[in-house]
């Protein structure tokens, strides 16, 4: 799928080191394109590393490796130092006008990366990212944005969310792609799927742009898996 981003990335490297000399933390300032909403975090670089060489694999209740990773709750460290920073841009605003502002800061701040093009990167397994790791290496595919985005409402918005993936045909190729879906407690139009007499809206952290209740041009939500997450 093509996309562009104008991602502003602020790197810096403390000082602090282990004994070996190996880089024990490192600064990520995320902002995205146009809109204010930034967070800037501190990262244990061993501990990344340690989710790296972790199987995010389908586990004995029968959840895919995309949920095991969209249920994996970020550290308690991290928690600290991006939700106060998110929330601040929240304060006052409705539901559908929170979760754009979300959706804007994740389409625009991080860089969509083709898992099957990167496959042979050690920083990009064949496998979708734990929402810690996304926010580390700043790039993705679609389920590594959709699985961080779903994180971030469900922790900060107390909402249910739902991934919904996509195969489908389109210009001859085969078109695989990871959308979310949320449950409001307000009525918001705009494309949804549903689950149960429960109307989940659409909103896709991958299409650039695009604000709650757009679905992607080549994705039909009639024919899409539906996983739902736990809160």
């Amino acid at each position: 799928m093509k996309r562009s981003f104008f991602v502003f990335l602020c790197f810096a490297t403390l000082t602090i080191q282990a004994q070996n000399g190996v880089v024990t933390n490192e600064v990520r300032t995320i902002k995205g394109e146009d809109m204010p909403t930034r967070a800037t975090l501190t990262f244990d670089v061993q501990r990344i590393k340690a989710m790296g060489n972790s199987a995010a694999s389908s586990n004995a209740a029968g959840e895919t490796q995309w949920e095991v990773c969209a249920n994996t709750p970020l550290s308690e460290e991290m928690k600290e130092q991006l939700y106060p920073q998110l929330h601040k841009f929240l304060v006052n605003f409705g539901e559908k006008t929170a979760v754009n502002v979300l959706l804007d800061w994740v389409q625009s701040s991080f860089r969509f990366t083709s898992r099957a093009k990167a496959s042979s990167n050690v920083k990009r397994p064949n496998r979708p990212y734990y929402p810690e790791e996304m926010l580390y290496y700043l790039q993705g595919d679609s389920e590594d944005f959709a699985i961080l985005f779903s994180r971030i409402v469900r922790d900060l918005l107390g909402l249910d969310v739902a991934l919904v993936n996509y195969s489908s045909k389109a210009e001859g190729k085969t078109f695989n792609h990871m959308s979310t879906a949320i449950l409001f407690t307000e009525e918001v139009p705009g494309d949804a799927v549903t689950v149960g007499e429960k109307r989940y809206v659409i909103a896709d952290p991958t299409y650039l742009g695009a604000p709650v209740g757009r679905t992607h041009p080549h994705c039909d939500n009639s024919t899409a898996k539906i996983l739902l997450l736990k809160r």
